[in-house]
């Protein structure tokens, strides 16, 4: 018996006294259905980029959450110029300005919508980009004095791949497309120490990832395609401090589906191209990396009763990592993640209004902000 208790004291001590996985959690209700696009933080406060609506009632508007450092919903807005509005991307620059990106539909028409908010969270311009037939944006980041854009356009064969840089102002510095052997689009797009940009992309008709490099100016560099030989699909890309990129995304092949990270050097050269865990069923959605070079990837972990929040250390060739699987009811898909104190991530939960669940977690290391 004295053994017995013992050993519970011990098991009492060791749950009280080990740091929980989360540090607090916030779950963000509007009151109908949410789907987080970005997570992004400054020095005193979080930013969540998110759609609200119903799809199938053709009503959907831009959603921006701002909380406080512990995780308490301090101010929203929503942005709207059609009916239907989808945000695919969101930034902010070296001022704190915010910048959304997406597309919006008025009457017949779609296209690209870009909104610059100061960090007094007031509109500081709007601008519409009608390209092609269609056009839509799904990617930006910041530069020194402005932004740049990617995504898609609809043409007569088929939707081109274009990036457009505007300054601060709103004022279109340059735009071009990228016709390829078949249709393809932009879907991330970040920039390097030298100013290069480097887009992930999807050729539409595999479809099959792109990875596309290109000069200040917009001249192509180098391109890359991957194939997993199933259907893959795009999530985003980081690019560290010595200019290597690495993208991450999902791959669909018959019943099995694998989180994959792709590494390339700054000049296109393949470094490696694996998938997370040995026969892990997994979505890959986004990367972060702290200030110390440490990478964190974050996705969903997939079983036939549950979809977990998935969140990892990327280290290659390491014997131990990193890892949390958090259960968050029946289903929880991590969309974005930022280094903030500790380690945020957003997932969207699934239930009769799908929410956000924007988390804290406990991370060893540095993880003073970065990320823009």
């Amino acid at each position: 018996m004295k053994l017995q208790l013992s050993v519970l004291l011990v098991f009492v001590l060791m749950l009280f006294c080990g740091k929980p996985q989360i540090v607090w959690q916030s779950r963000i209700d509007t009151g109908t259905d949410e789907q987080a696009v970005k997570l992004l933080a400054t020095a005193d406060r979080l930013i969540l980029v998110a759609n609200q609506g119903k799809k199938e009632q053709g009503r959907l508007v831009w959603l921006v959450q701002y909380l406080d450092r512990q995780g308490r919903p301090v101010k929203r807005q929503t942005y709207a110029e059609g009916s239907f509005n989808i945000a695919r991307d969101a930034c902010l620059d070296y001022q704190n300005n915010l910048y959304l990106c997406g597309y919006t539909r008025l009457y017949d028409t779609t296209l690209c919508l870009i909104i610059k908010t100061g960090a007094d969270t007031r509109t500081r311009w709007k601008k519409g980009l009608a390209i092609g037939a269609a056009s839509w944006a799904n990617g930006i980041c910041p530069l020194e004095n402005g932004v740049a854009v990617t995504g898609g356009m609809e043409t007569a064969q088929g939707n081109d791949l274009w990036i457009a840089v505007l300054d601060s102002t709103g004022r279109t510095v340059w735009s071009r497309n990228y016709h390829f052997a078949e249709p393809t689009e932009g879907w991330k797009i970040k920039s390097d120490s030298r100013g290069n940009l480097t887009v992930l992309g999807k050729f539409c008709s595999g479809p099959d990832l792109l990875l596309m490099q290109t000069t200040p100016d917009g001249d192509t560099i180098w391109s890359r395609r991957y194939d997993s030989g199933g259907r893959d699909e795009p999530g985003n890309l980081l690019i560290d401090q010595f200019n290597n990129i690495l993208a991450v995304g999902t791959a669909r092949l018959a019943d099995s589906t694998r989180c994959i990270l792709l590494e390339y050097t700054a000049d296109g050269g393949v470094v490696r191209k694996v998938a997370y865990g040995e026969n892990a069923q997994a979505e890959g959605a986004d990367a972060g990396i702290a200030p110390d070079g440490t990478i964190v990837i974050c996705g969903t972990l997939l079983s036939p009763k549950q979809k977990q929040l998935l969140v990892f250390e990327y280290s290659p060739n390491a014997t131990s990592i990193w890892e949390r699987h958090l259960t968050l009811g029946a289903s929880a898909e991590g969309k974005s993640l930022v280094f903030s104190n500790g380690l945020a991530v957003a997932a969207d939960l699934g239930g009769p209004d799908a929410d956000i669940a924007v988390i804290e977690l406990n991370f060893p290391g540095n993880t003073t902000p970065t990320a823009r």
